[in-house]
């Protein structure tokens, strides 16, 4: 793939394919016609320059993502002639600290140097997320939503998505209407109880919202069916009850991806454009459901005992990675003889109960368990020579311990959200007010409920860091040293007893030699 005109800001489409051999110029033109709106220059000729700098710096934002344009691309979006015309208007971006010139050859004549332009944000290193994060992450009194939303194509929702996984906090500042994003660092997680996965209605009989096409005809295959399914999935199936566990509007983790509990009451709508009242806050979790009018107008997707409903589409990676849970726990569900008559290690990873026991520690476990299982010696294998059954044990262990240690199975069998679930915070916000504040009335309370012995120390004493020692508990030791050109002052006592009592201590000062306090 070679580039004929050398230009940073050509696409592929406007690149050559083949080997490197240059090729005769086309009348193909360097930017795609389709993508701009062309501007007749009549229609802006009565504008003053400052206005024509604003529609220039609108027209490189629109297309910031197509890097530097040169003034031909410009004057057909804007009908404002750069090179002739309008002299002036260029000598104004040049000084514009939201416009970024580079001088490179003109593809016609290379001798002569062309000026191209590009939009330049506040943060001109922010182009993706990965750079975005870490921009945020550097801030730490936060940075304003406005000053990274003109960074490039899609960073709105890059920064929606770091908010929902709790990379990145946002704020809404009352004063001046605006969000300020903070770097939140470490995230705690907590699983939720039952196992999720694809089920019948997972559409919850919706079509995508990019697809107008009508459902596939009753003679497509299977596979297409399925690959539509996978494709359409707004609901997921658990077995345990999610509605005491998290709210409408908090993050929750499916498959690998964040995702908000669906809380919109408009269908074909996205989240962001519902009613305020029906909008997820700003944080990932709430400590109120949303507004009980919700209710009254209905949401638009179930959020019952058996069903979690998702604020966008699983992707496929998504729906994939259930897929791939889903069958690392059969497989695993048969080494060791059904959930029925599993044991330890087993039975936790396939449990519908959330556990917070590391899959690592738990899958090393089975081969030291035997989770496998003998069978007795029959008359085939008596005096063989060997114990087949032990055999076939210690394969049998190996198999489950390799089937436990699939991470699908920890990664994507239980949901997960930020911070406590739902029954656990209501239970702590039902009750701190029945913990007394004083530390004595605290103590008796944890004696009488058998969490302290009568007499225990519920905590240990401060250790008090003696001055006179060491961070190794060795005494100091006291020097003293005597500064550099250092001479004595007191002249008029040199031949005195004074003096002969000065020089013999600082004689001793210099041999590390203690000389007392002088009587202080």
């Amino acid at each position: 793939m070679s580039n004929q005109y050398a230009f940073d800001f050509l696409r592929s489409e406007h690149t050559l394919e083949g080997d490197d051999t240059p090729k005769p110029p086309s009348s193909t033109p360097l930017y795609q016609e389709t993508s701009i709106v062309t501007v007749s220059a009549e229609s802006v000729a009565h504008k003053p320059p400052l206005e024509k700098q604003a529609d220039i710096l609108r027209f490189l934002k629109a297309h910031r993502s197509a890097g530097y344009l040169p003034p031909s691309i410009i004057y057909r979006g804007t009908g404002i002639d750069l090179d002739e015309v309008d002299e002036v208007v260029a000598v104004i971006l040049e000084k514009n600290p939201k416009i970024s010139v580079e001088q490179v050859p003109d593809p016609e004549n290379p001798q002569i140097m062309l000026s191209t332009y590009a939009y330049q944000s506040k943060f001109n290193h922010v182009r993706d997320r990965a750079t975005l994060l870490a921009q945020i992450n550097r801030s730490k009194y936060g940075v304003d939503q406005k000053d990274l939303n003109d960074c490039y194509d899609g960073v709105e929702e890059h920064i929606r998505d770091l908010v929902t996984a709790g990379d990145i906090i946002a704020v809404n500042n009352s004063e001046d209407k605006t969000t300020v994003v903070f770097p939140r660092g470490e995230t705690f997680l907590t699983e939720l109880d039952g196992i999720v996965n694809i089920g019948e209605n997972c559409s919850n009989g919706e079509m995508p919202l990019e697809d107008s096409t009508p459902p596939l005809a009753e003679a497509a295959t299977n596979q297409n069916d399925e690959q539509n399914k996978k494709r359409n999935v707004v609901c997921i199936e658990t077995d345990i009850d999610p509605t005491n566990q998290i709210r409408r509007g908090e993050a929750v983790s499916i498959g690998g991806e964040w995702f908000r509990v669906s809380s919109m009451v408009r269908a074909g709508v996205s989240l962001e454009e519902q009613p305020a009242r029906a909008q997820a806050p700003l944080t990932v979790t709430s400590l109120t459901d949303l507004s009980k009018r919700n209710l009254v107008d209905g949401y638009h997707r179930p959020f019952n005992e058996n069903t979690l409903p998702l604020d966008r589409r699983l992707s496929e990676e998504g729906a994939n990675n259930l897929e791939k849970a889903k069958k690392a726990r059969k497989l695993l569900h048969k080494l060791v003889g059904g959930r029925g008559h599993s044991i330890g290690a087993a039975s936790q990873l396939l449990s519908n109960v959330a556990h917070a026991s590391n899959p690592t520690n738990l899958a090393a476990s089975l081969s030291s368990t035997g989770q496998g299982h003998a069978k007795r010696p029959t008359a085939r294998n008596k005096g063989t020579g060997h114990n087949t059954s032990v055999d076939q044990a210690r394969k049998d262990a190996k198999a489950a311990q390799e089937a436990a240690s699939d991470p699908s199975i920890p990664l994507y069998t239980h949901p997960r959200r930020h911070g406590c679930t739902k029954g656990v915070r209501e239970m702590y916000l039902k009750t701190r007010s029945l913990i007394p504040t004083d530390e004595k009335e605290l103590y008796k309370m944890l004696v009488e409920n058998k969490l302290l012995e009568d007499g225990e120390a519920w905590r240990r004493a401060k250790l008090v860091k003696k001055a006179d020692v060491d961070n190794d508990g060795k005494k100091k030791k006291r020097r003293y040293y005597e500064r550099k050109n250092q001479r004595m002052t007191n002249t008029h006592l040199v031949g005195t007893a004074v003096g002969a009592l000065l020089a013999d201590a600082a004689e001793k000062q210099k041999q590390g030699r203690s000389v007392g306090d002088g009587g202080m």
